[in-house]
């Protein structure tokens, strides 16, 4: 049975780091396959690209690796959504129909980990599912810091994106002035 890892977040930009852990899980053998969820819309950040820009910026950073793949159903959800909610979502999406529910992995930051007691309805979601925690290296560029390098047209920037990313960006405008 594969096991399949879902890596939510904002992905604004998507990252090489994004890219090189769900590639590293996979390599470590923790995981066959993991998907890439951005929130929606009504997650409120302040300079988040709109969901279908950061989808489609995904879909570019992992379109040549078999076993990256990217999802809108929390997207599609169309709602404001609670933790609870998303992962209920990802736990109901055709990817996770396929598995049995012990072959489901959350994937995420150390910092969200240490939250989740404070979220809504914990208690619901704390052993309901497995979860992948990662820690931040220090050394590590934010993606605060590449859309400050982005808005001030600093190209070392391109170090740390996806050259296809870079290029939506480019093209897109984003994330400037």
């Amino acid at each position: 049975m594969e096991r399949i890892g879902f890596f939510g977040g904002c992905f604004n930009p998507p990252t090489n780091i994004h890219i090189k852990i769900a590639n590293n899980l996979i390599k470590q053998g923790k995981l066959d396959k993991v998907v890439f969820v951005p929130v929606n819309d009504y997650y409120k950040k302040e300079n988040l690209a709109s969901a279908r820009d950061r989808f489609n910026m995904l879909k570019l950073a992992t379109k040549k690796y078999d076993n990256l793949e990217v999802d809108d159903i929390e997207i599609n959800e169309n709602r404001p959504l609670f933790a609870v909610d998303a992962f209920e979502v990802i736990g109901d999406s055709p990817y996770a129909t396929k598995c049995r529910k012990r072959d489901i992995y959350l994937i995420m930051g150390s910092d969200n980990f240490k939250k989740m007691p404070k979220w809504k309805d914990y208690d619901k979601i704390k052993d309901k599912y497995n979860y992948i925690v990662i820690d931040r290296d220090e050394k590590e560029i934010s993606s605060t810091t590449i859309r400050e390098m982005l808005k001030n047209n600093d190209k070392k920037v391109i170090e740390y994106l996806p050259k296809e990313v870079y290029e939506y960006i480019d093209r897109n405008k984003l994330y400037k002035l």
